[in-house]
């Protein structure tokens, strides 16, 4: 393999999106959830689950686990599989937007335009009404349902003690203590879910799950003690693994730059010491996450320039060169309806442009029309991803 491939190669086992076949350091947490899910399958009773924890330490993984993992188990048990609804409410534009949410995911075939209110969903979740199988929701970001008087997420637990009720609900958030504080009448509706905490990472189990990332690699890419540096980083200052792997794909940038600049051969797959990732890569790789000045901008950024940014990340995903000023504005449209925010005008829009690119943020070059001057972006795509991925409004639209 030669030394661009296998860079390539390091960085998509270092990213966010890809799910490794075991999730290391997580069992005690992962087996409490399947048991408590296979527990309500098996007796065709509905429960309820909160599982919290703070950013990067594994939650929205182990969701992505459970729901293969129980298919699987329902098929080989010959239980009925359950439906499931996979909601993150950081789409949501008002609370009650989750039970139209929930029902069209249920059910794939209603009309998406009809509005659905709590009286319908419950309806539907009812053996009594029809429903033939559990239904799983998975209700992200659940803090995002937070209201003056909490009813979104008094009627959500809820769905799982009615009579006849086929729901089992798991809520997560970050908030350890969201029951305990906002929901404080869940015990008088004899609705208190379960609890399951996801502590931070500590700094062996931040070294051994980056060891795993890297075992599927032919050639060793990182100096173990430039892990181990990293490691240690991060558990002190959040336990946040998605901290970790982004600093260690940035090493991998460091290192594959300074390679190239110092020789043009091509292979390095022989284990020589100037073939490692090594600890002067991982600590500016360190400094550039904890203290960048181009991630603090887009962290200070108004909404909507962030949007921008945003747009312009997925845009050039898709294509290398500059695109046209009309064309980020398209993808920048296609964001806010996703999202359902409210778009500024093509004249505001061009307005954030020029101050994005004032920063240094965006290149913008002049045309006689606005929609054709071409726009390119000017900051690498990880470093808006890591600056925004903490902001659930952007979390989805960035992975």
């Amino acid at each position: 393999m030669d030394f661009s491939a296998h860079i390539l190669a390091a960085k998509t086992a270092l990213h966010l999106s890809a799910v490794p076949e075991a999730i290391l350091c997580r069992s005690e947490q992962i087996d409490r959830i399947i048991k408590f899910s296979k527990d309500c399958l098996l007796e065709r009773r509905p429960g309820s689950l909160y599982v919290c924890g703070c950013p990067g330490t594994g939650k929205s993984l182990a969701m992505e686990k459970l729901k293969g993992l129980l298919s699987q188990w329902a098929v080989e048990a010959g239980v009925l599989p359950p439906d499931v609804a996979s909601i993150n409410c950081t789409t949501l534009t008002d609370a009650t937007q989750i039970y139209s949410r929930i029902y069209h995911s249920l059910q794939p075939g209603a009309d998406d335009d009809r509005s659905v209110g709590y009286q319908q969903l419950k309806k539907l979740l009812s053996f009594n009404r029809g429903a033939k199988k559990m239904q799983l929701l998975i209700i992200d970001e659940m803090d995002y349902l937070i209201t003056r008087e909490q009813t979104v997420l008094y009627e959500l637990f809820q769905l799982s003690v009615l009579k006849d009720s086929s729901c089992i609900l798991i809520g997560i958030a970050n908030a350890i203590d969201l029951t305990e504080r906002f929901l404080p009448r869940l015990r008088t509706f004899s609705c208190n879910p379960d609890v399951i905490t996801f502590p931070a990472y500590t700094k062996d189990q931040i070294f051994a799950v980056l060891l795993q990332r890297l075992s599927s690699l032919s050639v060793a890419t990182f100096h173990p003690a430039a892990l181990e540096l990293c490691a240690r980083r991060v558990s002190a200052a959040s336990g946040d693994m998605r901290k970790a792997l982004y600093a260690c794909r940035t090493a991998l940038d460091l290192f594959e730059a300074e390679n190239k600049s110092k020789s043009t051969e091509p292979e390095a797959t022989c284990l020589q010491r100037d073939q490692f990732v090594q600890v002067d890569h991982m600590a500016r790789a360190l400094a550039k996450v904890f203290r960048s000045p181009v991630i603090e901008t887009i962290q200070a950024l108004p909404k909507h320039s962030q949007m921008v940014l945003c747009s312009a990340v997925s845009l050039f995903r898709k294509r290398k060169r500059d695109a046209p000023l009309g064309e980020l504005n398209k993808q920048y449209l296609g964001f806010c309806k996703t999202t359902g925010m409210r778009p500024v005008s093509s004249q505001e829009f061009s307005g954030i442009c020029q101050l994005i690119a004032d920063q240094g943020l965006l290149g913008l070059s002049t045309a006689r029309e606005d929609r054709l001057r071409k726009t390119k972006l000017q900051v690498d795509h990880d470093d808006v991803v890591f600056a925004l991925q903490g902001v659930r409004f952007f979390r989805n639209s960035l992975l």
